[in-house]
C-alpha cells in the first residue's frame, strides 16, 4: 500500500522482467544488488509471493525502520558479534528448511560508490547447506530516484530483471563460493 501511494505521488514507474523465473513454491534465496533504501520496496511490489528480507541488525535501533521491516517479516542479522551472527545464520537456515523464500542484498550495506560490490557469503552458505536454488536479480534506477541522504524520491523508472535460478552443486564451502561467483556474474550481466 505504501509503495502504491509513493508511485502515485512521485510518478515512479516499476518495470519487471523475468519474474516467472522465481519458484512459485518452496524455499528459494533471492540475491540482488543494493543501491538504495527503495530496493526492498520496489522488489516487494513485483514479487509473486511473500519473501522474508534479511537486514542488518542495526535497523532494530531505528524506530521507523524497525516497524517497517518487522511488518515485512524481516530476518535481522548481527554483523559484528560472532555469537549473534551464528544464531542469525541458524535462523535463516531454519527458515529455508521450512520452505521460506528469503531475499538478501549480499553486497551488505549501501555504498557511496556506484557499481556492483563484492558479495558476502551468508546467502550462499545458507543456500548450499539447504540445497536451495538462488535467484539472481538486478535492480536499476533506484539510486537516481532516491539519492543518498534524501528521503524524497524523484520521478523516474525502476527496472527489475530476474535471472534463471542457480542450483547449488554441493553443500560445502567451495559449493557456496561457486554459487556466490555465479550469482554475482549473473547480476553483473543484467546490470
Amino acid at each position: 500500500v505504501a509503495l502504491q501511494l509513493l508511485t502515485r505521488l512521485t510518478g515512479l514507474r516499476i518495470d519487471a522482467q523475468g519474474v516467472e523465473q522465481i519458484p512459485a513454491t518452496g524455499a528459494c534465496v533471492l540475491v540482488s544488488n543494493h543501491a538504495s533504501y527503495l530496493d526492498s520496496l520496489a522488489l516487494t511490489s513485483v514479487l509473486p509471493r511473500p519473501f522474508r528480507f534479511v537486514a542488518k541488525g542495526e535497523f532494530r535501533q531505528r524506530f521507523f525502520m524497525r516497524v517497517l521491516l518487522e511488518r515485512m517479516d524481516t530476518l535481522f542479522v548481527e554483523r559484528f558479534e560472532l555469537a549473534g551472527s551464528l544464531e542469525d545464520a541458524a535462523r535463516i537456515t531454519t527458515a529455508l528448511r521450512a520452505g521460506s523464500a528469503v531475499a538478501f542484498f549480499p553486497e551488505g550495506t549501501l555504498q557511496r560508490e556506484s557499481g556492483l560490490h563484492a558479495f558476502h557469503m551468508g546467502a550462499f552458505v545458507a543456500a548450499a547447506e539447504t540445497a536451495t536454488p538462488v535467484v539472481p536479480v538486478a535492480i536499476r534506477g533506484t539510486r537516481a530516484i532516491l539519492l543518498e541522504e534524501s528521503w524524497f524520491p524523484r520521478r523516474g523508472r525502476i527496472t527489475i530483471l530476474v535471472g534463471s535460478p542457480l542450483r547449488p552443486q554441493g553443500s560445502d564451502w567451495e559449493a557456496a563460493v561457486r554459487l556466490r561467483d555465479q550469482a554475482r556474474a549473473a547480476v553483473l550481466a543484467m546490470l
